[in-house]
């Protein structure tokens, strides 16, 4: 690792997709718990979008935050903080924008289509990868970085994600006693699978089975046609329930903890997963489809098995549901890694590498 000196000034910068706030989605999250830490050793200041123009929602001692309403806007906002290190979120080509003195890190939490890169610009950001410090939040996501950038895989940190505190103490699980509940919690998508629960749902060994999908529709502000479509095929299913996001993650914790299996059945690739780790840390069994970085984020006995199979998913769920093993090593390995003081610091080093 680079030594780095004590108060630099690194600047953190959100996506335009969701505010960088309380109020974001796992991405968000997840950088602010970053940013929290980093503070610790260095100075933070927060680069937030706002859509819709909404004021930022931050907590009253957290970092400096500075709004702002389109990616125009991004450059003369760096140039006035004047950072030593701009850290970057799935946006790669936003490089152009930072300060020439500043150096640049980019994390990439998502598979390419989340990027947002602009086709004209991807010679140039090809071209340019190697004045980049790169990092993505798994290794299936690191090569996927290293091949679309033309760069080693080695050049690519993976710097593993945190988990909400809320997760680190759930309420206490009784597996012999679980409901036979199977619990959808990821936002309200196709590429999510819900269609493929909802034909599992209705198989005759499912009959005395509760689907539950969480009517999550973030980083949208109002539902789409696929999320109304969505909402029709769950409340037609007799054994299918829809209900409203938690209200805050120890909610989501005591539903991990007493439901029967939580299912992640994607159908595209994840850049690691928070839904497969929050359920574990709660000792929830869990599925998951083998895409992406849901593999890494899955732990024994979980289940990680191929997309697109309903037989293999139904199999998976049913036997999920049927045992009581321990899921304690899986709950182990997951704070280990993915804590947000373990985390934190992975992120951390890797920061300080960028330091001038």
């Amino acid at each position: 690792m680079v030594p780095y000196r004590d108060q630099v000034r690194i600047a953190i910068v959100g996506t335009d997709v969701c505010a960088l706030d309380r109020r974001g989605g796992g991405l968000e999250h997840v950088v602010l718990r970053w940013a929290a830490q980093v503070a610790n050793t260095h100075e933070v200041v927060l680069v937030s979008f706002t859509p819709g123009g909404r004021p930022l929602d931050l907590a009253p001692c957290g970092p400096e935050a500075v709004p702002v309403h389109r990616v125009a806007d991004l450059g003369p906002a760096l140039r006035r903080i004047a950072p030593d290190v701009v850290s970057l979120h799935n946006r790669p080509h936003w490089w152009r924008h930072c300060p020439q003195r500043a150096r640049v890190a980019v994390t990439f939490h998502n598979f390419a289509p989340a990027w947002k890169v602009p086709a004209s610009a991807w010679p140039a950001l090809v071209d340019d990868a190697d004045r980049l410090q790169l990092a993505a939040v798994s290794g299936a996501l690191a090569a996927e970085v290293a091949a679309r950038l033309a760069v080693p895989v080695s050049r690519v940190a993976v710097t593993p994600p945190s988990i909400d505190p809320a997760f680190l103490d759930p309420p206490a699980a009784n597996l012999a006693s679980r409901p036979p509940v199977v619990l959808s919690p990821n936002r309200l998508l196709r590429k999510k699978g819900v269609r493929d629960l909802l034909a599992v749902a209705r198989r005759p060994v499912f009959a005395g089975v509760e689907f539950v999908f969480v009517d999550l529709i973030s980083p949208w502000l109002t539902p789409t046609a696929e999320h109304r479509a969505l909402r029709a095929a769950v409340r037609a299913a007799p054994n299918a329930t829809l209900v409203p996001p938690a209200a805050a993650p120890a909610e989501l914790a005591r539903w991990y903890a007493s439901c029967g299996v939580v299912a992640c059945a994607v159908r595209e690739p994840e850049g690691l997963g928070l839904v497969a780790l929050e359920a574990q840390a709660c000792a929830a069994p869990l599925v998951t489809t083998d895409l992406g970085g849901l593999c890494e984020a899955t732990f024994p006995p979980n289940r990680c098995i191929p997309p697109k199979s309903l037989p293999t998913l139904a199999d998976a769920l049913a036997e999920a549901l049927a045992t009581d093993r321990s899921r304690a090593d899986a709950r182990r390995r997951v704070l280990e890694r993915h804590s947000p003081t373990a985390a934190g610091g992975v992120f951390l080093r890797w920061v300080a590498e960028a330091v001038p």
